[in-house]
């Protein structure tokens, strides 16, 4: 388990480090140990197995292997139990490998920022993490294995041509709706879409004179009238106020917060420290509910309306602006804050006259910067009734009116863009 002394690390943190790379390399090989069995052999190799047992002449040792497991790949299911013993005896393989101090736990427990002076070390360094490098990418070779059973990605549904002209329907709809180019754009794109049905249909009758062919795109271009745009503005114009009115009252609450919530303001008494611990705890509490979850439980405490997404956005963006926030105090001089403190200046003070004036230009950079995410979100949470463009986006969306959706999106595209613009502008200006 111990790190070999030519590691470079801060020896007072050495045995931390040593402790940390052992549990790291438990999980591991635990989590290694569950991808294999779940993943490798149950969704992946049994159905393959299945596949020989049921076909039209079986493979004898694939029917042993299914019925010795009594496997079915429509009813049987990995239990709870199965998953927990396989964990175990990952764990206790990674407590092994763990022991010798040359897995993937111990070497990433030993990544510090202390440089390697010798350059004999250096290649003995290389030559001791050899095995863990090994691991390292077995992990993510794992893991990378795990994401694409899970996601069930099938890249052949992709070239599927009925999916495919589905597709460019609804891509015509929505062009049609895009202000001013809308028109042009959708007879451009139907142009192009029919000349290549047309040399689908071409190709396809080489190969199979009998072949049904494609159909070609034959829409109607109706865009979305003046009056449609005028409430369509007003929503949006909700949503940037509304994005605007959860920023105001996130801001000072985040300011207060982020002093209880820098570990390098904290730290004097047990006092501090518990508060500290609070907002730590509150900040990851609300930063893990989205804030469209946020919006239903407004919507659902006081109704359905803009008001319930302003409050749904500040409760996120007073979680994101502490972290934020207190991150920057973090990385204050300290130099400042020690000359009050000598003084006898009391917390408050030191706070206000070290600390503030070192963050302020940040804190403007994220509080824009949060306006700007807000005004993103604003739209999404409309879509629960959080008020703004997204309830009547959500609507025109499920009266299948694409060409209303098209200009919605136009007009979101639009704002976010310039908000984004703007913000970017103001932020390179005062940083």
């Amino acid at each position: 388990m111990r790190i070999p002394s030519f590691v470079p690390l801060v020896e007072n943190e050495r045995r931390t480090r040593e402790l940390s790379g052992f549990v790291i390399e438990i999980l591991v090989w635990g989590y290694l140990a569950l991808v294999l069995s779940r993943i490798v052999w149950w969704d992946i190799a049994l159905p393959f197995i299945e596949g020989f047992a049921i076909d039209e002449q079986p493979k004898q040792w694939a029917v042993k292997i299914i019925e010795s497991l009594a496997y079915d790949s429509r009813y049987s299911e990995f239990s709870w139990s199965a998953a927990g013993t396989v964990f175990a005896v990952g764990s206790l393989l990674g407590s092994v490998i763990g022991l010798s101090g040359r897995g993937f736990g111990p070497w990433v427990a030993s990544i510090s920022k202390l440089q390697v002076n010798n350059p004999e070390d250096s290649i003995r360094i290389r030559e001791h993490w050899s095995y863990a490098r090994i691991e390292g990418l077995l992990l993510l070779l794992m893991t990378i294995l795990t994401g694409w059973v899970l996601t069930r990605v099938q890249l052949s549904k992709m070239t599927e041509l009925v999916g495919l002209q589905s597709f460019g329907r609804l891509v015509l709809q929505l062009a049609c709706g895009l202000p001013v180019i809308g028109k042009p754009l959708f007879f451009a794109l139907e142009g192009v879409f029919n000349l290549l049905v047309m040399l689908n249909n071409s190709v396809t009758h080489l190969f199979d004179a009998k072949a049904e062919p494609l159909p070609a795109f034959v829409l109607e271009c109706v865009p979305s009238d003046a009056s449609y745009y005028g409430n369509a503005v007003s929503k949006l114009l909700e949503s940037v106020y509304l994005a605007f009115m959860a920023t105001f009252f996130a801001v000072p609450v985040a300011f207060v917060l982020a002093f209880f919530g820098a570990r390098n303001l904290t730290r004097h008494s047990f006092t501090t420290r518990l508060a500290y611990s609070a907002v730590r705890l509150y900040i990851n509490i609300t930063r893990s509910i989205e804030p469209i979850i946020w919006a239903i439980l407004f919507s659902v405490w006081i109704g359905i309306g803009p008001f319930a997404g302003a409050l749904a956005l500040m409760v996120h963006s007073v979680s994101s602006l502490v972290k934020q926030y207190s991150e920057a105090i973090e990385g204050v001089d300290d130099g400042p804050i020690e000359a009050l403190e000598a003084t006898g200046a009391s917390h408050v003070a030191v706070a206000w006259y070290a600390v503030v004036p070192q963050v302020i230009l940040p804190y403007m950079a994220f509080t824009i910067y949060r306006w700007d995410i807000n005004v993103r979100m604003a739209t999404i949470i409309g879509l629960v009734g959080g008020g703004g463009i997204g309830g009547l986006l959500i609507q025109e969306q499920g009266l299948a009116h694409w060409t209303q959706v098209g200009t919605l999106a136009a007009l979101i595209f639009v704002v976010v863009w310039t908000m984004d613009f703007l913000s970017a502008k103001v932020r390179e200006a005062i940083q």
